[in-house]
């Protein structure tokens, strides 16, 4: 079914590659494009209406409740959401604090879980809808001085598979999306002092696996994935975890 399709969290890496692909899929007919940082989208959003596509930007806040439900009464008829909203910090355990991993909490596992329920809570009387969230093979891989992150992601894929069990049976159909190492700018940020390309090596002292295929992903890996488990083609695709990571976690 045609129609349309939201992206929260569009303005810059994986988010704004999610977006510039679902805008060019054939059952996109509009897709709003939802960040925090209105500017961002407005200039992908402009981008795309320079090749045809129906492009709104918004701006939301996933932690603000208010927020939050502004933009979902918005885009109340969105049959498919891609939810990648996140923020990243690496801190050595030992001096990470309460309030540093609660803002992490806050958005990649809090927030984004209730993106989804609101969006949910709109498809279930439709008996239809489609939801993709972008985890991280962090979610099950433990990585050093990313304590907060690791457990922000394992905890919101365990929290939508809890919704998805509730949803399924309505017609409505939450799957996940785990990128590897992806050469994004929070990904520069993390590998600021090497390049993102010798994330594919590995390195034996911070307990990273070498990537099998040789090199790091790209947006548009994450996007075509996120692409097939949001589009008519994964109609019987549930509670699924679609690992694009390179063969990193060997299918762990």
């Amino acid at each position: 079914m045609a129609g349309l399709t939201v992206v929260v969290g569009a303005a810059q890496g994986i988010g704004a590659g999610i977006a510039r692909y679902l805008a060019m899929t054939p059952w996109t007919e509009r897709i709003v494009l939802a960040d925090i940082n209105l500017p961002l989208v407005e200039g992908i959003a402009a981008e795309l209406a320079a090749h045809g596509r129906d492009a709104v930007p918004m701006q939301v806040d996933i932690t603000d409740p208010a927020s939050l439900g502004r933009l979902v009464e918005a885009t109340a008829d969105a049959e498919r959401v891609a939810i990648v909203a996140g923020i990243f910090r690496a801190i050595p355990s030992l001096e990470e604090v309460p309030a540093e991993f609660a803002r992490i909490l806050a958005v990649n596992l809090i927030g984004n879980f209730f993106v989804a329920q609101a969006y949910a809570q709109k498809m279930v009387p439709r008996h239809s809808g489609s939801i993709v969230a972008v985890a991280s093979i962090a979610s099950r891989m433990p990585r050093m001085r990313q304590a907060a992150y690791c457990a922000s992601k394992a905890g919101m894929r365990q929290a939508l598979r809890v919704l998805a069990m509730e949803t399924v049976p309505e017609g409505v159909r939450i799957n996940f999306v785990s990128p590897g190492p992806t050469d994004s700018p929070m990904m520069r940020s993390l590998a600021a002092d090497h390049p993102v390309d010798d994330l594919a090596q590995g390195s034996p002292a911070a307990f990273r696996p070498r990537v099998p295929d040789g090199r790091v992903g790209r947006p548009d890996d994450i996007a075509a994935a996120c692409a097939f488990l949001l589009g008519p083609d994964s109609a019987h695709v549930a509670m699924a975890d679609l690992h694009v990571d390179g063969g990193e976690s060997l299918g762990l």
